[in-house]
């Protein structure tokens, strides 16, 4: 399924989780809802759609940074690296983390990714 068809789905299935999500869960999709329509209004379509094949590998995995053993590891990575790339991928015991990096508030997260097997082609 190409980019076009892919977008209108995905908001579609956003609206669907809204009907049974909590008000948090709500805000939480009307922003990813929004987010897509922003992607495709400001002309952001096809680097987005760069951005996802690259995601989705041919051998499956996700371009990482850094890999580390354990999550205390990779969280010691975050705290003591001077400028953390956010919007990167670390592996932590083989799972994809975002690295997430608030620079005007110095406010560094790791936060689960979708795992390979998730991708958004299959």
């Amino acid at each position: 399924m190409n980019m076009h068809e892919l977008l209108p789905k995905v908001q579609e299935l956003l609206v669907r989780l809204r009907t049974t999500a909590s008000s948090e869960e709500k805000e939480l999709l009307a922003v990813a809802y929004f987010a897509l329509d922003f992607i495709e209004v400001t002309g952001n379509f096809y680097p987005f759609e760069a951005f996802l094949q690259s995601w989705n590998s041919p051998d499956g995995t996700l371009p990482t940074v850094a890999s580390f053993g354990s999550l205390a590891e990779a969280e010691t990575w975050l705290k003591e690296h001077p400028e953390p790339p956010h919007g990167a991928y670390v592996l932590v015991s083989g799972q994809p983390y975002s690295v997430f990096h608030v620079r005007h508030l110095d406010r560094r997260l790791l936060l689960p990714a979708p795992s390979p097997g998730t991708r958004a082609s299959e």
